[in-house]
Formats: C-alpha cells, sequence, structure tokens
C-alpha cells in the first residue's frame, strides 16, 4: 500500500488545530464559567434561538376614547319665560313692590311673533306710589340673511307719569347689523302713529316715527346682557324707553334677572317729572330652545 505523504507546511498549518481541538469544548465551557462569575460576557452563546426583542415598556398606551357629547337639544318654535320679583320692607315705614315680566315668542321659517307684558305696583305705608303696565306685540317677517320687515303694536299704563295711557302702532325695516356667537345687534327704523291721554283724560292723537335696537352680549353659557331702546318722536312730544338687563341662569330652566329701565317725555303736565326710573331684580323660568 503507498504511503501517503504530506508536504510539510501542511502539517505545520494543521499541528495548531490537531493540538487544540480536543482543548475547545473544555476552554469554551471554562470561559462561559467566569463570564457567569464576573458578570459579562463576549461569547455569544452558540446555537441560541433568536428572539423578537421584548416591547418597550415606555410604550403609551392608547388613549381612552373622549366621552360623548351630550346632544344638543333641538331647537322649537316656542319660547317664553316667566319672571316675578317682590320687595317687602316694614319697620317705622312699610314698603312693598310687585314686578312681573313675561315673553312668548313664536317662530318658524321667515315669520316670527313676540308678546311682551309688564306689570309693576309700589306702595308706601299703604299708599300706592307707582303703578305702571306695558303690553307690546310685535310681528316681523325675515326677506335675507340680514333685512326684515315688522309691525308692532304697544300700549303702556302709566298712573303716576304725565301721560296716563299710550297707545302706539308702526311698521318699519330691520337689519341685523352684527350676528355672531357672542354679539348681536339690531336695528330698526319706522313710522306709525299713537293716541296717548294725559291726567286730565284729553286725548290727542298724533303720527310719529320710532327708532329702537337691540344689543345682546353672549358672556358666557349661563350670563346675557341686553340693551334695547325704544324711541318714539312726534310733533309734541318724544318719548324714550331704554332698559338695560342682566340674565344668569342658576339652574336648568331657572334664571335670575336685573333689569334698569328708564322712561322719559320730552313734555309733560307742571309738577310732573320728566324722567321715571325703575329698576327690578326677578327669579324667573324658561322654555324652548332658540334657533343658533
Amino acid at each position: 500500500m503507498p504511503e501517503l505523504h504530506f508536504p510539510r507546511p501542511l502539517l505545520l498549518a494543521m499541528l495548531p488545530v490537531m493540538l487544540l481541538g480536543p482543548l475547545t469544548p473544555v476552554l469554551a465551557k471554562d470561559a462561559a464559567k467566569l463570564a457567569a462569575q464576573d458578570g459579562t460576557s463576549s461569547i455569544p452563546p452558540l446555537l441560541e434561538p433568536e428572539t423578537e426583542p421584548a416591547a418597550s415598556a415606555e410604550v403609551a398606551a392608547e388613549p381612552a376614547p373622549a366621552p360623548a357629547e351630550p346632544p344638543k337639544p333641538e331647537p322649537t318654535p316656542w319660547l317664553g319665560e316667566l319672571a316675578v320679583g317682590l320687595v317687602n320692607a316694614s319697620g317705622n315705614t312699610s314698603t312693598r313692590s310687585i314686578n312681573l315680566r313675561s315673553a312668548l315668542e313664536y317662530r318658524a321659517g321667515h315669520w316670527g311673533n313676540r308678546l311682551t307684558a309688564l306689570a309693576f305696583s309700589g306702595s308706601r305705608d299703604g299708599v300706592s306710589t307707582d303703578e305702571r303696565y306695558s303690553v307690546a306685540n310685535k310681528t316681523d317677517y325675515q326677506f335675507g340673511q340680514l333685512d326684515y320687515l315688522f309691525g308692532n303694536l304697544a300700549y303702556d299704563n302709566d298712573r303716576f307719569a304725565g301721560i296716563a295711557e299710550r297707545y302706539a302702532a308702526t311698521v318699519g325695516y330691520g337689519r341685523h347689523v352684527l350676528r355672531n356667537k357672542r354679539h348681536k345687534l339690531d336695528i330698526e327704523i319706522g313710522v306709525g302713529a299713537n293716541r296717548t291721554r294725559d291726567q286730565d283724560a284729553i286725548y290727542e292723537t298724533a303720527a310719529i316715527g320710532t327708532l329702537g335696537g337691540k344689543y345682546t352680549w353672549t358672556i358666557s353659557p349661563n350670563a346675557e346682557f341686553t340693551q334695547t331702546l325704544r324711541t318714539e318722536g312726534g310733533v309734541t312730544n318724544v318719548y324714550v324707553n331704554p332698559i338695560t338687563a342682566l340674565k344668569l341662569t342658576i339652574v336648568g330652566n331657572l334664571f335670575a334677572t336685573f333689569n334698569h329701565e328708564i322712561r322719559y317725555n320730552t313734555e309733560v303736565p307742571s309738577e310732573t317729572r320728566h324722567l321715571d326710573q325703575i329698576t327690578t331684580i326677578n327669579l324667573g323660568y324658561s322654555f324652548g330652545t332658540p334657533p343658533a
């Protein structure tokens, strides 16, 4: 059998492998023990199955869905409110006052109608010192986004004013000058006639021109400020009636109002004041949801 002869260089190259091969498992085991004792390892484990990295604990959880908002109430054609105020004081003098304010409105499509009423009575030591009644009915027709026509009937009775009774009928044009979520302003101008009776039961009829307006400021969901103005001007007299009001919602449909009203006439009988003022604080109830 022929002898195999390996070249000397090849034998020299294989010599380290032949000598160290049997010791490799032992050396690897000793290195693993030393790494375990030191807490570090520079030799990767052999045949260790690949595993996916664990999910980071710092990954934020998905935010919980926001709670659904309660559905908004549907607008209704009928709106209204009723407010009552009562003051009663006793002592060296006895004073009492009571006032009632109400409003009823219907609005559908282009048409709208609003009926308002006011009654006020005051006394001192059992003697009546003030007594006023007002009723008004206004119908309007919207013929554009900002424009409307209106007709108004009004009745005023003030026993302690220079003009005891006043009837007025007017027609005119109005415009929504300002219209947004917080501020609203309407301006009106019209013509008509009124019939008045003074303290001597003398009636007088005259043509009049009217100028009026209403400003509303929604301060917050629970607070609203309004300023209205009614002006009637004729040949013999000019009547000015501004009303300032602050309405605060208490809970639900219950509200409180602070009202300050001025009535001014340029022509009054002698020993009669031109200016009358009334300030009231009322508790009221409203119903209906107006359109946005």
